[in-house]
């Protein structure tokens, strides 16, 4: 059986050094840090170079401000972002000594400095450096938490990657979309002695905590599988483990299928949503239910297989409630008919197709607040 996966590059280093907090912003967010520097530090050159006197003009008050806070933003983007720029802003302070002759009525009663104006420019820089010690410490553990959370993300894309396989048999096409950096839900497909396995799960809530579990029921049920037996007795086994490695009210949904040859099929679900199949000769669509409890309820729980028939032609489609559970902005829920429909339609399609299409409908209904999973399988 072939599969082929898709996975994003790595992400390159800067140039040998880890990334800080400035290096990690993007260019909207150093544009918003700039200007609240340039405003900041804008009065600056008024308050320290201007007397208060009437006499000044509305253009010499707009070249000092904008000079005052091109200056400060100049500085933090030389100093935190981009070293090379100093070679540019060194030289540009002598424009400081130039404004008496370019604005020389403002000067005609010699260089003042005010005192007011000195006391508020410290009490600005002194504020400002507080706001950058505190930016760089908070910043850092910022970093540190995102770069966590972007190592969750690929072990992820690892553990779930997309699945696009073609034998003999089966046709099989999934992807798996989570919520947030890390998702809780699963697909997997697992070729041995001669059968094919097709799982789904789906882990309760979402983000990291689920993603981490997830990695447990795939490590767990791929060594049961080494064992050999029967899908439930794979279900019995994982259950065994998720009740002992996870906090009680964790759980886990999940729905497996192993096709065997001459159509010969047996379904095992834990607690997850109707696996859908479209059969080629009815052209009707029928609900597979699970009918028996989530992994990681009951230890002692037992889960038996049953007899699925599968004819050439036939789609099964499975899903998780993230597909199902969207809400549109009046709060009316998505469904599962919609699905139904589509698949009833356009079973002839390319399942990936099929997939384009349940995805198109489902973010066309609503923001997706959960992990998005599906799952399309035609018999061959």
């Amino acid at each position: 059986m072939k599969q082929v996966t898709s996975r994003p590059p790595a992400k390159p280093g800067l140039k040998g050094r880890s990334p800080g907090f400035f290096d990690r912003l993007s260019p909207l967010s150093r544009l918003k840090l700039l200007g609240f520097v340039f405003f900041t530090f804008a009065p600056s050159a008024i308050l320290v170079l201007s007397p208060f006197s009437p006499r000044r003009s509305w253009l010499s008050l707009a070249v000092y401000a904008a000079f005052g806070g091109l200056t400060a933003a100049g500085w933090l983007y030389a100093t935190a972002i981009n070293r090379k720029a100093l070679w540019i802003l060194i030289p540009s302070q002598a424009f400081w000594f130039y404004l008496p002759r370019l604005f020389p009525k403002d000067f005609q009663t010699g260089f003042t400095l005010s005192i007011e104006g000195c006391m508020c420019i410290a009490l600005i820089v002194t504020g400002y450096v507080l706001f950058v010690m505190f930016i760089r410490t908070e910043g850092t553990r910022a970093v540190r938490m995102q770069a966590e959370l972007d190592l969750a993300q690929q072990i992820h894309e690892t553990l779930i990657p997309p699945i696009d396989l073609t034998s003999d048999r089966l046709e099989v096409f999934g992807r798996s979309v989570a919520g947030a950096e890390m998702g809780g839900d699963l697909i997997d497909v697992v070729e041995r002695d001669g059968s094919t396995d097709i799982f789904i799960a789906d882990v309760s809530g979402h983000g990291v905590k689920a993603g981490v579990v997830m990695g447990v029921v795939k490590s767990a049920m791929r060594t049961r599988l080494r064992a050999g037996g029967g899908v439930g007795e794979l279900l019995r086994d994982v259950n065994a483990v998720i009740c002992e490695l996870t906090v009680p009210e964790m759980f886990v949904t999940a729905a497996c299928l192993r096709v065997q040859g001459g159509g010969q099929a047996v379904f095992c679900g834990a607690g997850h949503g109707p696996v859908l199949h479209k059969r080629h000769a009815s052209c009707d669509v029928v609900e597979i239910e699970s009918g028996q409890l989530p992994l990681g309820i009951i230890e002692t729980e037992h889960y038996e297989g049953r007899s699925v028939p599968l004819d050439r032609g036939d789609v099964l489609l499975f899903m998780t409630d993230g597909l199902t559970e969207v809400f549109d902005g009046t709060g009316r829920m998505f469904g599962q008919a919609p699905i139904e429909r589509i698949l009833a339609i356009g079973g002839q399609r390319t399942l990936s197709e099929l997939y384009e299409e349940v995805l198109a409908a489902v973010r066309a209904h609503g923001p997706q607040s959960d992990d998005q999973t599906l799952l399309l399988v035609r018999v061959l």
